[in-house]
């Protein structure tokens, strides 16, 4: 995959699999989903950061389970919801391994 735009950066907190139901709004049904959650830093305007949990759906919970705890990279692309912005990890993208700067 080429170098994305955006990307997200931040340390692995929970991988779990949302289990399938059907939806109240459609009456479909959907499958089970894998998720990730990240947490990371967001950048305030006035400077100084605060903290924030991103949720992602994702192809293989098995690529972020192994990096569980840990610092990653990985691309996103991101779309409107009403006056909020979504996140989604792009089909075949995988995860980097942020190694920490020693200071």
């Amino acid at each position: 995959m080429a170098d994305a735009m955006f990307t997200l950066c931040g340390q692995v907190a929970n991988v779990f699999v949302q289990p399938g139901g059907t939806s109240k709004k459609t009456g479909e049904a959907f499958d089970p989903r894998d998720k990730v959650q990240i947490l990371g830093h967001i950048p305030l305007q006035g400077g100084g950061s605060k903290l924030d949990l991103v949720t992602l759906n994702v192809e293989d919970a098995r690529l972020f389970q192994a990096a569980q705890g840990k610092t990653v990279r990985v691309p996103v692309g991101v779309y409107a919801i009403g006056k909020a912005v979504g996140y989604f990890i792009p089909q075949g993208a995988k995860p980097q391994l942020v190694t920490p700067v020693s200071q």
